[in-house]
């Protein structure tokens, strides 16, 4: 989701990113450097840790760093905006791109991307892809590979991309409006196949977005944000979780809900400084995630989080905050 980053830049380097944290939580890494952020989607190469965000002022968001904790912005993909873009955007904007999907398949870089506006259902998911992979920046523009308008079943936002157990590519997405989807898409080019569409979780009251599935022996673990965003300290986002033996579902929480009941166990909330953790991502193995959470000492500036996911003997990651 959405939320204009001119407040990002306020947090001072090196700001103590454990303080106010719920004391029975095991501390997130403490970051450095460019730190203002909104919907991280997490990516590790050999060599560079990467990181894809939402942005309002022209193109996708990055940031990298050598070691996942000290953080340099560096320049959008795209950073002047597309002209297909508009078709999806209200008029006074022309590149506003939310909760990007990015990382690299089959020897190329990808990064999924969304082009909406607040509480619209207008909405696009678009695809570039790098020959040579993310670090040698030859993106190039694929369109618009999913869309979706009022009335639709669904809202197209927020895509992640997952792999099955055979090695089939996936995307999930969706934001509210019946919740999240998932879908096939093709190995050589990386776009769904017309149809094909999957409800996998709902949440008529608290609304449900940013899904991600991850895999983990022969689980598909499905990880969700709830509730408000983009409110800075009034944010009420938090982040679930359920899992599944199928990557098309159904997904069920630890207390066996299914998540298009509304189930999800939760396993990060706000603390007493840091309010609405969400907008998550993991490493491929699940080892890693990072989040954004408002700061109510520093006008709700979203941050960056990052820290390591514990699983417990149960096959249920414990709670990251």
């Amino acid at each position: 989701m959405f939320l204009t980053l001119k407040r990002l830049m306020r947090l001072a380097a090196g700001c103590a990113l454990a303080a106010g944290l719920a004391a029975s939580h095991a501390a997130p890494w403490t970051l450095t450097g460019a730190i203002g952020t909104h919907d991280p989607h997490l990516y590790k190469t050999s060599s560079t840790w990467w990181l894809f965000e939402t942005t309002d002022n022209g193109g996708i968001g990055v940031k990298y760093s050598s070691n996942g904790t000290s953080w340099t912005q560096g320049g959008p993909i795209f950073s002047g905006g597309l002209a297909w873009w508009r078709n999806y955007l209200p008029s006074n904007k022309t590149a506003m791109v939310w909760a990007p999907g990015c990382g690299e398949y089959g020897g190329r870089g990808y990064c999924y991307y969304a082009i909406s506006s607040f509480g619209s259902q207008k909405s696009a998911i678009g695809l570039t892809t790098s020959a040579g992979g993310i670090a040698a920046g030859q993106w190039v523009d694929q369109g618009a590979i999913l869309t979706s308008k009022a009335g639709d079943g669904y809202n197209a936002i927020d895509p992640a991309f997952t792999l099955a157990a055979n090695g089939d590519p996936y995307l999930v997405f969706g934001s509210f409006w019946n919740g999240i989807y998932i879908t096939r898409v093709s190995k050589v080019n990386l776009k769904p196949p017309t149809g094909g569409l999957v409800n996998i979780a709902r949440d008529t009251a608290n609304g449900i977005e940013n899904g991600m599935v991850v895999r983990r022996g022969s689980w598909y673990y499905l990880f969700a944000s709830k509730g408000a965003c983009c409110k800075g300290a009034s944010s009420t986002y938090y982040i679930t979780v359920g899992r599944s033996t199928s990557i098309t579902g159904p997904y069920t929480d630890k207390a066996g809900k299914s998540m298009m009941s509304g189930g999800g166990t939760v396993i990060a909330s706000s603390g007493s400084r840091f309010k609405g953790p969400g907008g998550q991502s993991l490493l491929a193995d699940g080892s890693v995630m990072a989040w954004h959470a408002y700061d109510a000492n520093n006008n709700g500036a979203p941050v960056l989080f990052i820290g390591n996911v514990t699983w417990g003997s149960d096959g249920w990651p414990q709670a990251v905050w």
